[in-house]
């Protein structure tokens, strides 16, 4: 069953007097519990197509379909609830908030989806990516690893059944990079749905599926072999 269904996907951007397409008719589907890099050259519309897929934009045209719901449909409001109950995201800067200890930062998005903040729900998931000793630190006290895994826990504290991560181990050096794409790799197994923006072949090669964007268009859709 595909959880993530994109249809006919267009989308431009004014510049000036005249629209210029990013995204030129994009058809493609991610089914539950699939593992998916998207790699490409930049401008080639990978971030304008994660931000429509997380429900943090809007296409010109076509369909986008998120486990079986029609977003192209939805008000803001409801996309956002959608947005904060379906997915997870995991950015390259991390984006926690200085001033807030790990387990704070962890709780935060329960806020946003209207949720009561569970602490001991927020510890188990600091603890699945192995930083239970660590959950009174701020993000200062913590190396980029640990505080990318901090990101990774704040993903799952409302249980979404998708993961994006974009270029979630640009930040890192190798060793750090390859631990983190590890805990992707074992919540995949454990039936997220996960989808990492990349750059580099060696973090594409832990997905199963690799798509290749260009000016664009989907250049190439293949296994990892």
């Amino acid at each position: 069953m595909a959880i993530i269904e994109v249809i006919d996907l267009k989308k431009n951007y004014r510049m000036g007097g005249s629209e210029v397409p990013v995204l030129k008719g994009l058809s493609f589907s991610v089914a539950e519990g699939e593992f998916v890099s998207i790699m490409g050259p930049s401008g080639s519309g990978k971030s304008t197509l994660m931000n429509i897929i997380g429900c943090l934009d809007r296409p010109s045209s076509g369909k986008y379909l998120l486990d079986g719901l029609d977003t192209g449909k939805m008000s803001d409001t409801a996309r956002a609830h959608v947005r904060n109950l379906k997915i997870g995201f995991v950015f390259q800067s991390f984006n926690l908030l200085p001033k807030m200890s790990a387990l704070k930062n962890v709780v935060l998005p329960q806020m946003y989806a209207g949720h009561r903040k569970d602490y001991r729900h927020g510890k188990e998931c600091l603890q699945s990516v192995g930083l239970a000793h660590r959950i009174g630190h701020t993000p200062m006290q913590l190396s980029g690893g640990e505080q990318q895994r901090v990101a990774i826990a704040r993903s799952l504290i409302n249980e979404p059944p998708i993961i994006f991560g974009d270029e979630p181990t640009g930040n890192l050096d190798t060793s750090t990079g390859a631990e983190i794409m590890e805990i992707f790799t074992r919540l995949n197994r454990e039936g997220k749905t996960v989808i990492i923006v990349t750059h580099e072949p060696e973090i594409a090669r832990y997905t199963h599926r690799i798509l290749r964007f260009r000016d664009g268009l989907l250049e190439s859709d293949e296994p990892v072999v």
